[in-house]
C-alpha cells in the first residue's frame, strides 16, 4: 500500500478514513509503514501484514485472526484486548509493547521478541514459541498452558500468577527471573536454567526437570512433589520450606546445597549417584535407604 500515516493526515485524511482505507486494503499491507496508526478495533483478520511497521501503534482491540503478519514490527504498540488467533507471526517484533488481555492462542511465534513487554491476561494456549526472546517482560496472569516454548529466554522477566501447566519448556532461559504463585505442573522443563532465579509459592509438581539447573535461586514455598529432577543441579540452594515428596533426585547434585533435611530426603527418591551435602549421612540396605543428621 502506498503512502503512510503521516502523508495522509497531511492530506487532511482523519483517523477513521485512515482506519477504513487500512481494512479495505487488508490483505495487501506486506511492507506497509503503519507508524503511530490510530485503529482501534479494527477488522484485519485474514489480513497480510508482512513485515509491516505498526510501531507506536494504538492497535486496541484490533482483530489480527488468521492474518499473515511474519516479521511485522509491533514495538511500543498498544495491543491491548487484540485477538491473533491463528496468526502466522514468526520473527515477529512485539518490544515494549503493552499486550494485557490480547488472545494469540494457537500462533505461531516462533524466533519473535517480546523484549520488556507488558502482558496482564494475556493468553498464548498452545502457541508455538520456539527460541522466542521474552526478556525482562512483566507478565501478570499469562497462560502459556500447552505453549511450547524451547529454547525460549525469559530471563530477567516478573512473574506473578503465570501458568505454564503441561507447557514445553526444553532448554528454557529462566535464570534471574523473579517467578511468583505461578504453576508449572506437568510441563517439559528439561535442561531448563533457572540459575540466580527467585521462585515463591510456585507449583513445579509432576514436572520434568531433568539435568535441569537451579544454581543460586532462591526458593521459598516451591512444590517439586512428584517432579522428575534427574542430574540436576542445586548448587548454593536453600531448601528450607521446599518441598520433595516422591521428586526423583537420581544423580541430582545438592552437595553444597542448605537447609536440606533427612525429612525431605527420605521422601524424595535418590540413588548412589546423589550428591548431598556433608551434613546428612545416607546408608544404603540394598535399593532401599536411610537418611540420618551429620555431625
Amino acid at each position: 500500500m502506498e503512502g503512510n500515516v503521516s502523508t495522509w493526515k497531511e492530506q487532511g485524511m482523519s483517523d477513521n478514513d485512515i482506519k477504513k482505507k487500512i481494512m479495505q486494503a487488508k490483505h495487501n499491507l506486506v511492507n506497509s509503514d503503519l507508524r503511530e496508526v490510530q485503529i482501534k478495533g479494527a477488522n484485519l483478520s485474514q489480513g497480510n501484514l508482512m513485515r509491516a511497521n505498526l510501531q507506536k501503534a494504538d492497535l486496541t482491540e484490533v482483530d489480527f485472526r488468521g492474518a499473515d503478519m511474519m516479521g511485522t514490527l509491533f514495538d511500543n504498540s498498544n495491543l491491548t484486548g487484540a485477538l491473533f488467533t491463528g496468526s502466522h507471526m514468526t520473527q515477529t517484533v512485539f518490544n515494549q509493547a503493552r499486550l494485557d488481555h490480547a488472545s494469540l492462542s494457537g500462533t505461531n511465534l516462533a524466533n519473535s521478541f517480546f523484549k520488556w513487554a507488558k502482558m496482564s491476561g494475556t493468553v498464548f494456549t498452545k502457541a508455538v514459541m520456539t527460541h522466542a526472546i521474552l526478556t525482562g517482560t512483566e507478565l501478570d496472569r499469562v497462560n502459556f498452558i500447552k505453549a511450547d516454548l524451547t529454547h525460549a529466554t525469559f530471563r530477567e522477566a516478573v512473574m506473578k500468577g503465570v501458568q505454564f501447566n503441561f507447557a514445553k519448556c526444553i532448554r528454557t532461559d529462566f535464570r534471574e527471573t523473579e517467578i511468583e504463585d505461578s504453576d508449572f505442573s506437568q510441563a517439559n522443563l528439561g535442561q531448563a536454567d533457572f540459575s540466580v532465579a527467585t521462585l515463591s509459592n510456585t507449583k513445579l509438581a509432576n514436572t520434568d526437570l531433568h539435568q535441569s539447573n537451579f544454581t543460586s535461586a532462591e526458593l521459598d514455598a516451591v512444590d517439586f512433589r512428584d517432579a522428575n529432577l534427574l542430574e540436576s543441579n542445586f548448587t548454593d540452594v536453600d531448601f528450607k520450606g521446599v518441598f520433595l515428596e516422591g521428586a526423583q533426585l537420581n544423580g541430582a547434585n545438592l552437595e553444597q546445597s542448605i537447609n536440606l533435611t533427612c525429612e525431605q530426603i527420605n521422601s524424595a527418591r535418590i540413588d548412589k549417584k546423589t550428591k548431598l551435602p556433608p551434613y546428612l549421612n545416607v546408608t544404603w540396605e540394598g535399593k532401599k535407604f536411610e537418611c540420618k543428621p551429620g555431625l
